[in-house]
């Protein structure tokens, strides 16, 4: 298998890994499996799969390092937009599924509740990277630029960890664990990024 073709089917494994949660939500929305408060658990099951995959967009740099394989390149914007779009997916959620579209609560929420005001900060933060992962705005941003903007990844996911974080109220072994690979992914960036400098 020539290295074109693998990585098309890696960006194909992606592509299906990423859009297979839609299908089994759907799936589960219809048959009514999702407990009895379903549009909670969607607004959960979207937030998850979103942070989830927004750390293996940042796991897919390290990644590349340790294998010199570039199909981890190529298909690190299509996961991030992929995690962008399950971000933007959770906030729909709530402000429907739990809060009914009623705007002024809505607002009221995101004043007075800190995970509220951390997760809509992380999804605010990621807007400008899902705009300008086009290879047409980062030639015209230029690498440095475009670089150093995108570094604001790490930023949103400690955000969205720390919304998680605040949000769970028993069982910390989730966050917990998003915690320990974004502080491990952080820590390699950190000490790559010296190592390139010398």
């Amino acid at each position: 298998m020539d290295q074109r073709t693998a990585i098309n089917l890696f960006r194909l494994l992606v592509l299906v890994g990423c859009s297979a949660p839609a299908f089994w939500l759907g799936w589960q929305w219809f048959y009514g499996d999702l407990g009895a408060v379903p549009g909670e658990a969607v607004v959960h099951f979207t937030g998850k799969t979103g942070l989830i995959l927004l750390l293996l967009t940042i796991t897919f740099s390290p990644a590349f390092r340790f294998t010199g394989w570039v199909g981890f390149m190529a298909a690190r914007r299509q996961i991030g937009l992929w995690a962008f779009f399950w971000l933007v997916a959770h906030m729909l959620a709530w402000m429907g599924l739990d809060q009914y579209w009623d705007w002024p609560w809505i607002r009221r929420e995101m004043v007075e509740l800190p995970y509220i005001r951390y997760g809509v900060a992380a999804l605010l933060l990621l807007v400008p990277l899902a705009i300008t992962s086009f290879a047409r705005v980062r030639q015209a941003m230029g690498w440095t630029a475009w670089h150093w903007l995108h570094r604001l990844i790490y930023v949103a996911a400690a955000l969205g960890v720390t919304h998680l974080w605040i949000l769970t109220r028993a069982d910390y072994l989730l966050p917990t664990l998003f915690a320990a690979v974004l502080a491990a992914l952080t820590l390699f960036r950190l000490i790559d990024a010296a190592i390139h400098r010398q």
